[in-house]
């Protein structure tokens, strides 16, 4: 799947809000060995940098568009290393002081691997700070989504469609943790509302990273028609104020003994 690097930097988000306050959570330290898994374009990953100025900062990404938009916004910090790597190819030993994970996660499959090879790489006492969507993380997402579905008649082609993401509950998560030997495991979940003027507004918010593995099946006219519906359901969840959605987001901490 390719990513419009501009689109998803530009769009306001609780996935940047979200990271900030991930980034306060994790303590960071000028010493701080840091792995940004998912780095996207580096806005974060810089702000980590930043704060770890006497130390190495390696961001990783598979895509691309997130990398080259990365590079710029990372190009006149010294501390940064990218690398356009998977999470799932992780291959770092006793490295890493911080593992960081802002949105992410929910694109990996293969969590019990990834979690593995995240614990090998820190060093003994390290820790991790991770941020993603949790299990019904956008109800209003689902119910529009299905809408589209239905109102465009793709039920065909959406019958064998499967997801990209995983997402977990506050236990489910931590039992992960655990499993991978973290210790001191602290997973919450947290609530978000971002405000739309306009379904438009909805509609390019979603088309930056959300709507995009349901998008890319479709032909072009299929995707107008698809973005069309999507985007007039939520016409039901304007309040005076303009358009409402609630998010809910899994914060986890934990530590290597």
């Amino acid at each position: 799947m390719r990513w419009d690097a501009e689109k998803y930097d530009a769009v306001k988000a609780p996935r940047v809000d979200a990271g900030r306050e991930l980034i306060a959570g994790a303590k960071v330290q000028d010493i701080d060995t840091i792995l940004d898994i998912g780095c996207g374009t580096g806005k974060l990953t810089l702000e980590l940098a930043l704060l770890a100025h006497n130390a190495e900062v390696i961001g990783i990404d598979p895509s691309e568009e997130m990398m080259n938009k990365a590079k710029e916004t990372c190009a006149q910090v010294q501390n940064i290393s990218l690398l356009p790597l998977t999470a799932q190819v992780i291959n770092f030993g006793d490295k890493f002081d911080l593992v960081f994970s802002n949105s992410a996660l929910q694109w990996v499959k293969e969590h019990d691997k990834v979690l593995e090879s995240v614990y090998r790489a820190l060093k003994k006492g390290g820790r991790i700070a991770f941020q993603f969507p949790a299990k019904n993380f956008c109800k209003e997402f689902t119910k529009a989504v299905t809408y589209a579905i239905e109102v465009v008649g793709l039920e065909d082609r959406y019958s064998e469609w499967k997801s990209p993401w995983t997402f977990f509950t506050e236990s489910e998560f931590s039992g992960k943790l655990k499993q991978a030997g973290f210790i001191n495991i602290d997973v919450t979940c947290k609530d978000y509302t971002l405000g739309f003027e306009s379904v438009n507004d909805t509609l390019d918010w979603w088309a930056s990273a959300g709507l995009r593995p349901y998008l890319d099946p479709l032909s072009e006219r299929q995707r107008e028609y698809f973005q069309y519906a999507f985007a007039m359901s939520f016409e039901n969840n304007r309040t005076e104020n303009g358009i409402k959605l609630n998010f809910r987001r899994l914060f986890a901490f934990a530590g290597k003994g």
